[in-house]
């Protein structure tokens, strides 16, 4: 599929990429789409099209990523996305909302409804990244150093991205040249490298358990049971900390999950809000 042009909106200092379907009918639910580490709303182009003749979709691509800004002003905070996420809905008059969240876009979710509870109705977490600690003290200070991101661009050149994405997937006839390219388009712009440093500077540590457990939204996890980057088990613990949460397991699926079974994900996501 063809990938639409991206309109541009300035949310406090940072200028956001995105794409919005309104639906004809006003009253359906609108879904707004996370996107994980690394990666961009790309990561969504097969799910889409899938959901847009049912409900209003609201996509983006958060600060440093896909065709976002990469502003070295902001923090690049979960808490921070996150509030950025809840500024988006408000200039965008959305109400109510069912945050979808793949990968570290499902912390952003968990946090957004934390934040502003009163306009999330329900949440979708496909392949959340939980439980991870922040980056070390060395790290941190590591990022300071004037030639930290360069360091960066460096490291991430000499890697085999095709490997490297083998790794996320099940299926590896899926990673065509055009798919890889894709994913990887934030990373040859001007400023990546610096923002990613900021990043791994200012990301914080995932939710803990006891505030997971003060989420008590109708919640479906969704998990490639081959996931080797956010393993089932993050999922199975999740879906014991969340107070109303399902677990729907999808086999021979990786952790790129909207991208290997695009159809399975759109019709679970279509059961559990006719619920």
């Amino acid at each position: 599929m063809s990938i639409p042009s991206k309109k541009r909106i300035q949310i406090d200092n940072v200028t956001l990429a995105y794409e919005y379907y309104k639906h004809t009918n006003p009253h359906v639910h609108t879904l707004v789409f996370i996107h994980g580490f690394l990666s961009s709303s790309f990561s969504f182009r097969k799910l889409l099209p899938l959901l847009k003749k049912n409900y209003h979709l609201l996509c983006f691509d958060l600060p440093g990523f896909g065709e976002s800004e990469k502003n070295c002003d902001i923090h690049y905070s979960l808490h921070e996305y996150a509030a950025l996420t809840n500024r988006l809905l408000e200039r965008m008059q959305i109400s109510k909302a069912i945050l979808i969240g793949h990968s570290m876009g499902g912390q952003i979710a968990l946090r957004a409804c934390i934040q502003h509870p009163e306009r999330i109705e329900k949440l979708i977490l496909l392949c959340s990244s939980s439980y991870i600690k922040s980056s070390s003290l060395a790290i941190r200070l590591c990022s300071y150093l004037p030639f930290f991101p360069l360091c960066l661009s460096l490291s991430m050149s000499a890697i085999n991205l095709r490997k490297n994405f083998e790794h996320l997937v099940y299926d590896h006839k899926l990673l065509t040249q055009e798919v890889i390219d894709g994913y990887t388009s934030s990373f040859n712009e001007k400023g990546f490298f610096l923002a990613l440093s900021r990043l791994i500077r200012d990301r914080e540590e995932d939710l803990s358990t006891s505030t997971l457990n003060k989420i008590n939204f109708p919640t479906l996890l969704i998990w490639g049971t081959y996931d080797r980057l956010v393993p089932i088990r993050v999922g199975e613990r999740m879906k014991k900390d969340l107070p109303d949460a399902d677990l729907l397991t999808l086999s021979h699926t990786g952790h790129l999950i909207p991208e290997e079974r695009p159809v399975e994900v759109s019709q679970a996501i279509h059961q559990f809000l006719q619920k």
